[in-house]
């Protein structure tokens, strides 16, 4: 059974101080609990849902709030509609009690991660 998610975990990548990187997890915490990754067992890129954010909404005058051009900055940065998010695919557990999980977790273009599945 797999489980949808969509949220924000703190990840410790191999080999760097905790910030977000290329690297693979390490470990990382979510709902309070430490969970050490014990195999990584996929990683590769997706396209984010782009087609819900404001820029596209924008851009085919769906807009609600009724904005100007400026939609398309969205809060003064460029809109890029292509950013990939990059997911990582790992084997991890949080102790002998609870046994192993399979974790989808995911690296935003922002450099914010989150656990987007998890797999029983």
């Amino acid at each position: 059974m797999v489980r949808r998610y969509a949220e924000p975990v703190q990840v410790r990548a191999k080999g760097t101080d905790g910030t977000a990187s290329v690297e693979p997890p390490a470990s990382f915490l979510w709902r309070g609990r430490l969970y050490v990754v014990r195999a990584v067992l996929g990683h590769w890129r997706e396209r984010r849902s782009w087609w819900t954010e404001a820029a596209a909404r924008a851009v085919h005058g769906d807009d609600a709030g009724g904005a100007s051009g400026d939609a398309l900055a969205g809060a003064g940065q460029p809109a890029s509609l292509s950013d990939e998010r990059e997911v990582w695919r790992v084997e991890a557990g949080s102790g002998r009690a609870f046994g192993l999980g399979v974790y989808d977790l995911c690296l935003d273009p922002g450099r914010a991660w989150s656990l987007v599945r998890v797999s029983d």
